[in-house]
């Protein structure tokens, strides 16, 4: 009977040691959360920019494939169109004021138009994880957190993968991998800003290779406007390819959700 009575005390207090623990976890999770900027959550609806780009300084750093145009045709045809793009939680829309069956009549096939564009829209939907705050786990996710020496490790346990984040002591994620899956690997960097962290940096693998030389980066810096915290140098830098795409956004609105 005294055994037994051990026992029931025994699963009792690790019951109640694992709730504490997950309500602990639970309850740093949302502080970690709370440290990062995510404009989504807040009051913004979207927000609309002109894009300024420049071919003659892309391809002082790109390698140059052949099928984009010659000089004359980026100089002359492919300059002067003008892009906008409007940023929603949900999507990355480009205007050029072009149709699709006008791009395909542009220089081989438009080949250069459809880069950019591209190029733009992959960038701010790498953004937008940040700019809602999914770049972290939802605050009702099962995480498991603790302190390590390098600041601390998040662990998201689901049916079957396993994701792990690494995070610096002042909480800034550092890098997001699957547990089974190496090549998963992403590694970001977070500055400090007026509403919170943000995104300065996301490196993956390209194709599946994370190797260095075969890396995918997006680069990120800000500008403020309506006391809201916007991308205004954005970068992609793709390895493999020898290509660097480098793009501001100027001239931006914001709307309100509210």
């Amino acid at each position: 009977m005294q055994i037994l009575n051990a026992s029931i005390v025994f699963c009792f207090c690790a019951m109640l040691c694992n709730a504490q623990t997950a309500n602990t976890d639970q309850a740093l999770l949302s502080q970690i959360r709370g440290k990062y900027d995510a404009p989504f959550n807040r009051s913004l609806g979207s927000f609309n920019c002109a894009v300024d780009f420049s071919w003659k300084d892309h391809f002082k750093e790109t390698l140059r494939v052949g099928d984009e145009g010659t000089d004359e045709e980026l100089e002359t045809v492919f300059q002067p169109i003008r892009h906008r793009v409007v940023v929603t939680r949900q999507s990355v829309t480009i205007t050029s004021g072009l149709s699709e069956s006008e791009i395909d009549k542009l220089p081989h096939g438009g080949m250069a138009e459809r880069l950019l564009e591209h190029a733009i829209q992959k960038s701010l939907y790498t953004w937008l994880p940040a700019g809602t705050n999914a770049i972290l786990p939802d605050a009702a996710t099962p995480v498991s957190i603790e302190q390590t020496s390098s600041g601390y490790k998040l662990a998201i346990k689901m049916q079957n993968p396993e994701v792990e984040m690494a995070l610096d002591p002042e909480m800034r994620l550092q890098s997001a991998s699957l547990k089974a899956n190496p090549s998963s690997h992403v590694e970001t960097s977070f500055a400090p800003g007026a509403q919170g962290f943000l995104l300065t940096s996301l490196t993956v693998g390209d194709g599946g290779n994370s190797e260095q030389g075969h890396r995918l980066t997006f680069s990120y810096t800000y500008q403020t406007v309506d006391g809201v915290e916007l991308p205004e140098h954005l970068v992609v830098s793709r390895e493999s390819h020898h290509e660097v795409w480098r793009y501001t956004l100027s001239g931006c609105s914001v709307k309100t959700s509210k």
